[in-house]
């Protein structure tokens, strides 16, 4: 009789546990299910100058999923048009014989690798959903364009970066930031 009640206890105990474990609700996720439109007017809204119609076109093949994914694909879409812009400048570079502007594509390449380290710590702080962090790192990842403009200001270009590498990127690292402050 005492091995009956011990095994019943026990199977009522086990039962009781798997119970318990089936009718928790599943632990609560930071962002909603949305689509790119949805999080596209949250970025409008917040970054007027990325524009509504740039930001569906960056993100449109990510398709729909939550703020958090497409936090994520936005910040991979800053990094590889970073990365881009540095491949570029490097090509520039070579190309020149201007020990100036030499100098000043040296500048801006010093400042898209600074952006590309920037994206890519705020990739795994929104990956292990450290959302404050992550906008900060986004923040500062935004500079290269204008350091690049800056540091062509006093010559014959006027500001004017030549090549490409006055990209997107600011703007993408924009998307991705007011995604991530809607997280926060």
């Amino acid at each position: 009789m005492q091995y009956f009640l011990f095994f019943l206890s026990l199977a009522l105990a086990l039962f009781l546990s798997m119970h318990r474990v089936s009718t928790t609700s599943p632990p609560p996720t930071c962002a909603s299910p949305t689509n790119v439109k949805d999080a596209c007017k949250l970025v409008a809204d917040k970054y007027p100058a990325v524009g509504y119609d740039f930001c569906v076109k960056s993100l449109k093949k990510s398709g729909s999923g939550d703020l958090h994914n497409l936090a994520l694909v936005a910040t991979r879409t800053a990094i590889a048009h970073a990365a881009s812009a540095e491949a570029e400048i490097e090509e520039l570079m070579e190309l020149e014989v201007d020990s100036a502007d030499k100098n000043n594509f040296d500048k801006c390449l010093d400042a898209y690798a600074d952006d590309v380290d920037h994206l890519r710590n705020a990739v795994d702080n929104i990956a292990a959903r450290v959302y404050k962090k992550a906008a900060q790192q986004l923040a500062a990842a935004k500079s290269a364009a204008k350091k690049c403009e800056a540091a062509f200001a006093g010559g014959d270009n006027k500001g004017e970066v030549p090549g490409a590498a006055g990209s997107d990127c600011a703007k993408l690292a924009s998307i991705a930031q007011a995604i991530v402050a809607s997280l926060a």
